[in-house]
């Protein structure tokens, strides 16, 4: 059928986000930390990561974006920092069904939203319109319904996070494209 009509494919939705990847040992650590809240939700071992400055939800990546969100960040002089998450708890806004399940710190650590801040500085003076946002040290493993209200102690996951990572997070698909890289000093 020459003239029958092709599907439409429906836009991948793009959201362009700084983060910090843990690296494969901390990804170990966590993965156990998780095995300790004896769920079945998915583990979300694929994309684990500490957001640090979310950008932009667009349906129009071009390359030229990661270039525009690169340049500001020529010569970055931001220190490595030390991390710790040792309580298992649940994020977001109650009437969700399928709300975040976090690994997340006890006592307050600045540094993560210090380097918010640092970035969202530098890419505001370049003209570049970013949400303010601010930190709460955390990275999600899964969705579904809450833990227990106090959380779940768990044994301290420490992480030595020295790189911050531009990705492209493919919305519905579960995939994170790295665009960039910056090693914390």
């Amino acid at each position: 059928m020459p003239n029958a009509p092709q599907p439409q494919e429906k836009p991948q939705l793009h959201f362009l986000l700084f983060v910090a990847v843990p690296p494969p040992e901390v990804v170990a650590q966590i993965e156990q930390a998780w095995s300790l809240a004896n769920r079945r939700d998915r583990f979300r071992r694929a994309t684990l990561h500490m957001t640090i400055l979310p950008v932009d939800r667009t349906y129009q990546f071009t390359p030229e974006m990661v270039a525009a969100l690169s340049q500001p960040l020529d010569g970055l002089d931001f220190p490595a920092f030390d991390l710790t998450l040792d309580l298992l708890t649940t994020f977001g806004p109650q009437r969700r069904r399928d709300r975040p399940l976090v690994l997340t710190g006890r006592q307050e650590n600045p540094a993560p939203d210090a380097l918010c801040q640092m970035l969202w500085h530098r890419l505001a003076r370049s003209g570049l319109g970013v949400p303010r946002h601010r930190v709460t040290p955390h990275v999600t493993l899964a969705y579904g319904k809450p833990l227990p209200p106090d959380g779940i102690p768990v044994p301290p996951v420490h992480w030595r996070v020295d790189e911050l990572v531009l990705i492209d997070s493919l919305q519905g698909l579960g995939r994170h494209v790295p665009l960039a890289r910056w090693r914390l000093a």
